[in-house]
């Protein structure tokens, strides 16, 4: 196993203020740049340890589910979709609606949702290993793993694939592929 870390001279600096913003930036910029050559896996940022002693036994204490996870998700990366409903996004989700208003926005919900799904597992198919998803307030989030060697792949398939009517998805990555490092419900990748 090995770690990356900077070390900073005021960690109250990533914490808050327009530092934390160019810091988290540089950040993901970094992670972007390692995860091209390597499987990393990554701790939320900021994360700050007070020395190398208590980073030593944090990593001491989690030695065994990194090293599984690092060795299960070798060689492939993670993408995030993010999906936004340009109907939505002038909606005031604070003003109150009646029972039947709400249960119909919702079904709508669920059905783009399905729709998108759909797409983007027939779109992913023979490269997407695995998929995650959440719902977020305004939006809907999809983590894709796919080996390393497939990226430009799925990139094209995913243009070639062409808009869907009034969404608007957002590609993030590559990334490290935290989303499927802790192996929870059904999803969990087996090799």
């Amino acid at each position: 196993m090995r770690v990356y870390w900077s070390e900073v001279a005021t960690p109250e600096a990533l914490l808050e203020g327009a530092g934390r913003k160019a810091a988290e930036q540089k950040y993901r910029q970094v992670l972007r740049e390692i995860v091209n050559l390597i499987t990393p896996l990554s701790f939320p940022y900021p994360a700050v340890v007070a020395n190398l002693e208590e980073l030593d036994d944090l990593l001491t204490e989690g030695r065994e589910r990194y090293s599984e996870a690092l060795e299960r998700l070798a060689g492939n990366v993670q993408y995030e979709l993010t999906a936004t409903w340009s109907d939505n996004e002038s909606s005031d989700l604070a003003t109150p609606v009646s029972g039947k208003e709400y249960l119909r926005r919702r079904e709508e919900s669920e059905s783009r949702v399905a729709a998108i799904d759909a797409k983007l597992r027939s779109v992913g198919s023979g490269m997407v290993l695995d998929w995650r998803a959440r719902r977020d307030r305004r939006s809907y989030l999809w983590f894709a793993l796919m080996p390393r060697a497939a990226r430009e792949q799925f990139i094209a398939a995913l243009r070639s694939a062409g808009p869907s009517e009034r969404v608007r998805l957002r590609l993030s990555g590559p990334w490290p592929p935290d989303e499927f490092a802790w192996q929870t419900g059904s999803n969990a990748v087996v090799r």
